[in-house]
């Protein structure tokens, strides 16, 4: 089983005037697409052998589609079977050796 855990920052979404639903809709339609499951707020499962691929897909795909939007969460985790990734971290290194960010 794959599990996808958003934990946003609300003083960064008051700030920008955004709210957790703007953030999770992109989430909701793959997870729709693709029969995810939002087992509770910004808590998202699917079982199978695709796990990985499917959750990690959509990380890597919002993370390359809008820079931005790790700066709203506070903890943004991919686990599955037990292997935990923290998607912040993973995507932060990705922006520094493309040099996204410096």
């Amino acid at each position: 089983m794959g599990r996808l855990t958003f934990v946003f920052n609300q003083g960064k979404l008051k700030e920008k005037n955004m709210t957790e639903e703007d953030l999770l809709k992109p989430m909701r339609d793959f997870a729709k697409e693709n029969g995810i499951k939002e087992v509770s707020f910004g808590v998202f499962e699917v079982d199978g052998n695709n796990a990985f691929a499917l959750l990690g897909g959509f990380v890597a795909d919002i993370t390359d589609e809008d820079h931005t939007y790790i700066e709203y969460l506070d903890k943004w985790e991919l686990d599955v079977g037990g292997i935990v990734d923290d998607c912040i971290e993973d995507t932060m290194d990705w922006y520094r050796e493309e040099w996204i960010i410096r």
